[in-house]
Protein backbone atom coordinates (compact mmCIF):
# COMPACT_ATOMS: atom_id res chain seq x y z
CA UNK A 1 0.00 0.00 0.00
CA UNK A 2 1.45 3.30 -1.11
CA UNK A 3 2.20 5.79 2.06
CA UNK A 4 0.71 8.69 0.24
CA UNK A 5 -2.92 8.93 -1.05
CA UNK A 6 -2.00 8.62 -4.77
CA UNK A 7 -3.91 10.79 -6.98
CA UNK A 8 -1.21 12.51 -9.45
CA UNK A 9 -3.67 13.04 -12.56
CA UNK A 10 -5.29 15.15 -10.61
CA UNK A 11 -2.91 18.03 -11.38
CA UNK A 12 -1.37 16.75 -14.52
CA UNK A 13 -1.04 18.83 -18.03
CA UNK A 14 -1.19 18.64 -21.17
CA UNK A 15 -4.05 17.32 -23.42
CA UNK A 16 -1.15 14.99 -25.41
CA UNK A 17 0.01 11.51 -23.91
CA UNK A 18 2.75 10.40 -26.35
CA UNK A 19 3.47 6.68 -25.62
CA UNK A 20 6.97 5.43 -25.17
CA UNK A 21 8.73 2.23 -26.78
CA UNK A 22 7.23 -0.74 -24.24
CA UNK A 23 9.31 -1.86 -22.37
CA UNK A 24 11.31 1.43 -22.07
CA UNK A 25 14.49 0.37 -21.12
CA UNK A 26 16.10 2.67 -18.48
CA UNK A 27 19.48 3.67 -18.03
CA UNK A 28 20.52 2.40 -14.58
CA UNK A 29 18.58 -0.84 -15.60
CA UNK A 30 14.83 -2.23 -15.22
CA UNK A 31 12.42 -1.11 -18.13
CA UNK A 32 8.99 0.18 -17.80
CA UNK A 33 5.70 -0.76 -19.82
CA UNK A 34 2.82 0.49 -21.36
CA UNK A 35 4.77 4.47 -20.09
CA UNK A 36 4.45 7.95 -21.63
CA UNK A 37 4.59 11.22 -21.49
CA UNK A 38 2.32 14.29 -20.78
CA UNK A 39 2.93 17.13 -23.58
CA UNK A 40 2.01 20.88 -24.39
CA UNK A 41 2.58 22.46 -27.44
CA UNK A 42 2.75 25.92 -28.96
CA UNK A 43 2.67 27.52 -32.32
CA UNK A 44 3.03 26.03 -35.27
CA UNK A 45 4.66 23.21 -37.04
CA UNK A 46 6.44 24.68 -40.15
CA UNK A 47 6.01 22.41 -43.20
CA UNK A 48 9.70 21.77 -43.15
CA UNK A 49 9.79 20.76 -39.39
CA UNK A 50 12.14 23.08 -38.93
CA UNK A 51 11.25 25.36 -36.69
CA UNK A 52 11.05 23.33 -33.20
CA UNK A 53 12.56 24.11 -30.02
CA UNK A 54 12.46 20.94 -27.43
CA UNK A 55 11.74 22.64 -23.84
CA UNK A 56 13.07 20.68 -20.74
CA UNK A 57 11.52 21.71 -17.52
CA UNK A 58 13.27 21.94 -13.85
CA UNK A 59 12.26 19.22 -10.72
CA UNK A 60 8.62 20.65 -10.21
CA UNK A 61 7.10 21.54 -13.28
CA UNK A 62 4.33 20.45 -15.32
CA UNK A 63 4.46 20.46 -19.33
CA UNK A 64 2.13 24.06 -19.18
CA UNK A 65 5.14 26.42 -20.06
CA UNK A 66 2.63 28.88 -20.90
CA UNK A 67 -0.94 29.49 -21.59
CA UNK A 68 -2.71 27.86 -24.79
CA UNK A 69 -5.72 27.00 -26.45
CA UNK A 70 -6.51 23.42 -24.30
CA UNK A 71 -5.55 25.32 -21.01
CA UNK A 72 -5.71 28.94 -20.73
CA UNK A 73 -4.61 29.05 -17.05
CA UNK A 74 -1.17 30.83 -15.95
CA UNK A 75 2.20 28.49 -17.11
CA UNK A 76 5.57 28.85 -15.42
CA UNK A 77 6.68 30.75 -17.78
CA UNK A 78 4.21 32.46 -19.59
CA UNK A 79 6.56 35.28 -19.28
CA UNK A 80 9.09 33.87 -21.81
CA UNK A 81 6.57 31.43 -23.96
CA UNK A 82 4.43 32.92 -26.35
CA UNK A 83 3.35 35.01 -29.78
CA UNK A 84 5.82 38.34 -29.30
CA UNK A 85 7.63 36.88 -26.42
CA UNK A 86 11.08 35.97 -25.88
CA UNK A 87 10.21 32.31 -27.57
CA UNK A 88 8.18 33.61 -29.88
CA UNK A 89 5.23 31.28 -30.85
CA UNK A 90 4.98 33.04 -34.17
CA UNK A 91 7.75 31.77 -35.11
CA UNK A 92 8.72 28.50 -33.24
CA UNK A 93 6.90 25.13 -32.57
CA UNK A 94 7.92 24.79 -28.88
CA UNK A 95 6.92 21.72 -27.34
CA UNK A 96 7.29 20.70 -23.69
CA UNK A 97 7.53 17.45 -22.04
CA UNK A 98 6.68 16.81 -18.41
CA UNK A 99 9.44 14.63 -16.89
CA UNK A 100 9.59 11.11 -16.70
CA UNK A 101 9.50 10.24 -13.57
CA UNK A 102 7.30 13.15 -12.17
CA UNK A 103 3.62 12.97 -11.67
CA UNK A 104 1.51 16.18 -13.55
CA UNK A 105 0.80 13.47 -16.35
CA UNK A 106 3.92 11.19 -17.42
CA UNK A 107 4.41 7.68 -16.07
CA UNK A 108 6.03 7.99 -12.62
CA UNK A 109 6.20 6.20 -9.35
CA UNK A 110 2.64 7.71 -8.47
CA UNK A 111 0.99 5.35 -11.43
CA UNK A 112 0.03 1.82 -11.23
CA UNK A 113 2.58 -0.76 -11.99
CA UNK A 114 1.24 -3.01 -14.37
CA UNK A 115 2.67 -6.63 -12.89
CA UNK A 116 0.81 -5.47 -9.38
CA UNK A 117 -2.41 -3.11 -10.10
CA UNK A 118 -0.30 -0.66 -7.23
CA UNK A 119 1.49 2.69 -7.43
CA UNK A 120 5.64 1.30 -8.61
CA UNK A 121 6.77 4.04 -5.27
CA UNK A 122 9.96 2.82 -4.40
CA UNK A 123 10.00 -0.01 -6.61
CA UNK A 124 10.04 2.81 -9.59
CA UNK A 125 12.93 2.20 -11.43
CA UNK A 126 15.93 3.63 -10.51
CA UNK A 127 15.89 6.93 -12.92
CA UNK A 128 18.59 9.36 -14.28
CA UNK A 129 18.42 12.52 -16.67
CA UNK A 130 19.18 10.60 -19.11
CA UNK A 131 15.89 8.66 -18.81
CA UNK A 132 14.21 12.18 -18.95
CA UNK A 133 16.32 12.83 -22.44
CA UNK A 134 15.09 9.67 -24.25
CA UNK A 135 11.28 10.12 -23.22
CA UNK A 136 11.25 13.36 -23.90
CA UNK A 137 12.74 12.36 -27.72
CA UNK A 138 9.84 10.16 -27.94
CA UNK A 139 7.38 13.61 -28.11
CA UNK A 140 10.37 14.91 -30.80
CA UNK A 141 9.80 11.61 -32.58
CA UNK A 142 5.70 11.63 -32.72
CA UNK A 143 5.94 14.95 -34.71
CA UNK A 144 7.92 13.45 -37.16
CA UNK A 145 10.85 15.92 -36.59
CA UNK A 146 14.35 14.89 -37.47
CA UNK A 147 16.02 18.35 -36.49
CA UNK A 148 15.18 20.68 -33.34
CA UNK A 149 15.94 24.30 -34.31
CA UNK A 150 16.95 24.37 -30.30
CA UNK A 151 16.89 22.82 -26.93
CA UNK A 152 16.56 24.57 -24.07
CA UNK A 153 16.60 24.13 -19.74
CA UNK A 154 17.04 25.13 -17.04
CA UNK A 155 18.03 23.97 -13.57
CA UNK A 156 17.11 20.12 -13.95
CA UNK A 157 16.34 21.26 -17.74
CA UNK A 158 19.95 23.15 -18.16
CA UNK A 159 21.41 19.52 -16.97
CA UNK A 160 18.77 17.33 -19.77
CA UNK A 161 20.08 19.43 -22.83
CA UNK A 162 23.26 18.37 -22.28
CA UNK A 163 22.28 14.81 -21.82
CA UNK A 164 19.89 14.98 -24.80
CA UNK A 165 22.60 16.86 -26.97
CA UNK A 166 25.13 13.72 -26.16
CA UNK A 167 22.44 11.06 -26.57
CA UNK A 168 20.95 12.52 -29.83
CA UNK A 169 24.52 14.22 -31.23
CA UNK A 170 23.65 16.11 -34.50
CA UNK A 171 19.68 16.63 -33.70
CA UNK A 172 19.64 20.07 -32.86
CA UNK A 173 21.49 23.17 -34.02
CA UNK A 174 21.67 25.23 -30.69
CA UNK A 175 21.27 24.41 -27.42
CA UNK A 176 20.63 26.44 -24.57
CA UNK A 177 21.37 25.51 -20.94
CA UNK A 178 19.97 28.12 -17.83
CA UNK A 179 21.43 27.24 -14.14
CA UNK A 180 22.59 23.90 -14.59
CA UNK A 181 25.59 21.97 -14.25
CA UNK A 182 27.82 19.36 -15.78
CA UNK A 183 27.21 17.62 -12.67
CA UNK A 184 25.89 19.34 -9.16
CA UNK A 185 28.35 20.04 -6.80
CA UNK A 186 28.59 18.95 -2.98
CA UNK A 187 26.36 21.76 -1.75
CA UNK A 188 23.09 20.39 -3.75
CA UNK A 189 23.78 17.13 -3.86
CA UNK A 190 23.61 17.85 0.51
CA UNK A 191 20.82 20.06 0.04
CA UNK A 192 18.95 17.66 -2.16
CA UNK A 193 19.82 14.67 0.34
CA UNK A 194 18.50 15.79 3.46
CA UNK A 195 15.59 16.73 1.43
CA UNK A 196 15.19 12.88 0.67
CA UNK A 197 15.88 11.89 3.76
CA UNK A 198 13.40 13.62 5.36
CA UNK A 199 10.96 12.21 2.97
CA UNK A 200 12.81 8.71 2.74
CA UNK A 201 11.80 8.41 6.44
CA UNK A 202 8.87 9.42 6.54
CA UNK A 203 7.71 7.28 3.77
CA UNK A 204 8.82 4.42 5.44
CA UNK A 205 6.82 5.30 8.93
CA UNK A 206 3.61 6.15 6.20
CA UNK A 207 1.01 8.37 7.09
CA UNK A 208 0.33 11.15 8.26
CA UNK A 209 3.87 12.06 9.05
CA UNK A 210 4.56 12.27 4.74
CA UNK A 211 2.91 15.88 3.67
CA UNK A 212 4.81 17.18 6.95
CA UNK A 213 7.79 15.83 5.47
CA UNK A 214 7.15 17.02 2.69
CA UNK A 215 6.55 20.72 3.81
CA UNK A 216 9.49 20.32 5.71
CA UNK A 217 12.03 19.22 2.49
CA UNK A 218 10.48 21.89 0.30
CA UNK A 219 11.03 24.74 2.88
CA UNK A 220 14.76 23.72 3.00
CA UNK A 221 14.90 23.43 -0.88
CA UNK A 222 12.72 26.77 -0.76
CA UNK A 223 15.91 28.48 0.65
CA UNK A 224 17.91 26.94 -1.37
CA UNK A 225 16.59 28.84 -4.63
CA UNK A 226 16.94 31.97 -3.61
CA UNK A 227 19.12 34.80 -1.94
CA UNK A 228 19.36 35.70 1.33
CA UNK A 229 19.65 39.30 0.47
CA UNK A 230 16.02 39.06 -1.00
CA UNK A 231 14.59 37.10 2.38
CA UNK A 232 16.34 40.08 4.04
CA UNK A 233 14.56 42.41 1.88
CA UNK A 234 10.85 41.12 1.83
CA UNK A 235 10.67 39.84 5.33
CA UNK A 236 13.54 41.13 7.90
CA UNK A 237 12.30 40.52 11.34
CA UNK A 238 9.01 41.19 11.05
CA UNK A 239 6.19 38.92 13.11
CA UNK A 240 3.04 38.24 12.34
CA UNK A 241 0.28 39.04 14.92
CA UNK A 242 -0.25 35.67 16.09
CA UNK A 243 0.59 32.79 18.47
CA UNK A 244 3.73 31.32 17.38
CA UNK A 245 4.31 28.42 15.53
CA UNK A 246 5.91 24.96 15.74
CA UNK A 247 9.37 26.97 15.63
CA UNK A 248 8.38 28.61 19.10
CA UNK A 249 8.21 32.46 16.87
CA UNK A 250 5.96 33.31 13.86
CA UNK A 251 8.22 35.66 11.97
CA UNK A 252 6.44 36.71 8.53
CA UNK A 253 9.16 34.32 6.41
CA UNK A 254 8.25 31.17 8.83
CA UNK A 255 4.48 31.97 6.98
CA UNK A 256 5.63 32.34 3.85
CA UNK A 257 7.80 29.09 3.90
CA UNK A 258 4.71 27.59 5.34
CA UNK A 259 2.49 28.96 2.74
CA UNK A 260 5.17 27.75 -0.11
CA UNK A 261 5.24 24.08 1.44
CA UNK A 262 1.75 23.98 2.22
CA UNK A 263 1.15 24.45 -2.19
CA UNK A 264 3.80 21.84 -2.67
CA UNK A 265 3.08 19.20 -0.81
CA UNK A 266 -0.74 18.96 -1.60
CA UNK A 267 0.15 18.91 -5.57
CA UNK A 268 3.69 16.74 -5.59
CA UNK A 269 3.83 12.64 -5.08
CA UNK A 270 6.43 12.09 -2.79
CA UNK A 271 7.84 9.10 -4.45
CA UNK A 272 8.40 10.97 -7.43
CA UNK A 273 10.23 14.14 -5.70
CA UNK A 274 12.39 11.48 -4.37
CA UNK A 275 13.11 9.84 -7.68
CA UNK A 276 13.80 13.14 -10.05
CA UNK A 277 15.98 14.57 -6.99
CA UNK A 278 18.43 11.56 -6.66
CA UNK A 279 18.29 11.80 -10.72
CA UNK A 280 19.72 14.93 -10.72
CA UNK A 281 22.50 14.53 -8.05
CA UNK A 282 23.46 11.32 -10.15
CA UNK A 283 23.76 13.31 -13.00
CA UNK A 284 27.56 13.54 -14.72
CA UNK A 285 28.13 14.85 -18.26
CA UNK A 286 31.80 13.43 -18.66
CA UNK A 287 29.96 10.05 -17.88
CA UNK A 288 27.86 10.40 -21.07
CA UNK A 289 31.25 9.04 -22.94
CA UNK A 290 34.08 6.18 -22.59
CA UNK A 291 36.55 8.24 -21.46
CA UNK A 292 34.99 10.21 -19.12
CA UNK A 293 36.04 13.04 -20.20
CA UNK A 294 33.74 16.05 -20.74
CA UNK A 295 35.74 18.14 -23.91
CA UNK A 296 35.22 14.92 -25.71
CA UNK A 297 31.87 14.20 -24.98
CA UNK A 298 31.07 17.74 -25.94
CA UNK A 299 33.17 17.28 -28.64
CA UNK A 300 30.46 14.70 -30.08
CA UNK A 301 27.84 17.00 -29.60
CA UNK A 302 27.53 18.45 -33.36
CA UNK A 303 26.27 21.84 -31.99
CA UNK A 304 26.40 25.36 -34.07
CA UNK A 305 26.52 27.39 -31.33
CA UNK A 306 25.54 26.91 -27.17
CA UNK A 307 23.74 30.09 -24.40
CA UNK A 308 24.76 29.30 -21.00
CA UNK A 309 23.11 31.40 -18.54
CA UNK A 310 24.31 31.82 -14.58
CA UNK A 311 23.28 33.95 -11.80
CA UNK A 312 26.16 34.98 -9.20
CA UNK A 313 23.49 34.82 -6.51
CA UNK A 314 22.40 31.21 -7.50
CA UNK A 315 23.10 29.32 -4.01
CA UNK A 316 21.63 25.82 -5.81
CA UNK A 317 23.89 25.62 -8.89
CA UNK A 318 26.72 28.20 -8.49
CA UNK A 319 28.10 30.18 -11.11
CA UNK A 320 31.05 28.13 -11.33
CA UNK A 321 29.10 25.70 -12.66
CA UNK A 322 27.90 27.58 -15.69
CA UNK A 323 31.39 28.67 -16.08
CA UNK A 324 32.31 25.37 -16.43
CA UNK A 325 29.57 24.11 -18.71
CA UNK A 326 30.82 27.02 -21.02
CA UNK A 327 34.73 26.48 -20.75
CA UNK A 328 34.01 22.72 -21.77
CA UNK A 329 32.09 23.47 -25.11
CA UNK A 330 34.26 25.99 -25.66
CA UNK A 331 37.43 23.40 -25.42
CA UNK A 332 35.46 21.35 -27.81
CA UNK A 333 35.15 23.69 -30.74
CA UNK A 334 31.55 25.05 -29.72
CA UNK A 335 30.98 28.39 -30.72
CA UNK A 336 29.25 29.46 -26.87
CA UNK A 337 28.27 32.73 -25.58
CA UNK A 338 27.62 32.54 -21.37
CA UNK A 339 25.95 35.33 -19.39
CA UNK A 340 26.22 36.31 -16.14
CA UNK A 341 23.21 38.03 -14.20
CA UNK A 342 22.87 39.64 -11.16
CA UNK A 343 19.69 38.83 -9.14
CA UNK A 344 18.72 38.36 -5.66
CA UNK A 345 16.24 35.85 -6.73
CA UNK A 346 19.08 33.59 -7.12
CA UNK A 347 18.62 29.85 -8.79
CA UNK A 348 14.62 31.14 -9.53
CA UNK A 349 15.73 34.27 -11.38
CA UNK A 350 15.29 32.34 -15.08
CA UNK A 351 11.28 32.09 -13.49
CA UNK A 352 10.86 35.58 -12.45
CA UNK A 353 13.27 37.94 -13.96
CA UNK A 354 11.87 37.96 -17.30
CA UNK A 355 13.12 41.15 -18.20
CA UNK A 356 16.26 39.95 -17.53
CA UNK A 357 16.29 36.54 -19.65
CA UNK A 358 14.12 37.86 -22.11
CA UNK A 359 16.16 40.05 -24.33
CA UNK A 360 19.23 37.46 -24.73
CA UNK A 361 16.87 34.37 -24.98
CA UNK A 362 15.22 36.59 -27.95
CA UNK A 363 18.45 37.51 -29.65
CA UNK A 364 19.97 34.22 -29.62
CA UNK A 365 16.80 32.50 -30.85
CA UNK A 366 16.47 35.35 -33.72
CA UNK A 367 19.99 34.42 -34.58
CA UNK A 368 18.99 30.52 -34.86
CA UNK A 369 15.91 31.56 -37.08
CA UNK A 370 17.94 33.22 -39.62
CA UNK A 371 20.56 30.81 -39.96
CA UNK A 372 18.16 28.19 -40.36
CA UNK A 373 16.08 29.77 -42.95
CA UNK A 374 16.76 27.68 -46.34
CA UNK A 375 17.56 24.91 -44.80
CA UNK A 376 14.55 22.19 -46.04
CA UNK A 377 13.62 19.13 -43.71
CA UNK A 378 16.35 16.75 -45.20
CA UNK A 379 19.27 18.89 -44.41
CA UNK A 380 21.86 17.85 -42.47
CA UNK A 381 22.63 20.34 -39.58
Amino acid sequence: MSAYPPNPDTHSSGRLRVSLPSPFAMQAGGALTGAHVAVETWGELAADRGNAILLFTGLSASAHAAANEDDPSHGWWDDIVGPGKPIDTRRFFVICVNSLGSCFGSTGPGDPDPATGRPYDQSFPELRVEDIARASQAAVEHFGIEYLAATVGASLGGMTVLAHAALYPGRMRRLISISGALAPGAGAIGTRALQREIVGTALARGIPSVEQAMKWARKVGVLSYIGAALLEQRFARRRQPMLPGASGTHFEVESWLEHQADKFAHTFYPWAYWSISRAMDLFDFAALGVHADPVTVAAGLRLDQALVIGVHEDLLFPLVQQQEIARVLRAAGIDTELIEFRSPYGHDAFLVEPDLFGPVLNRFLGETERQFQGLGAGARL
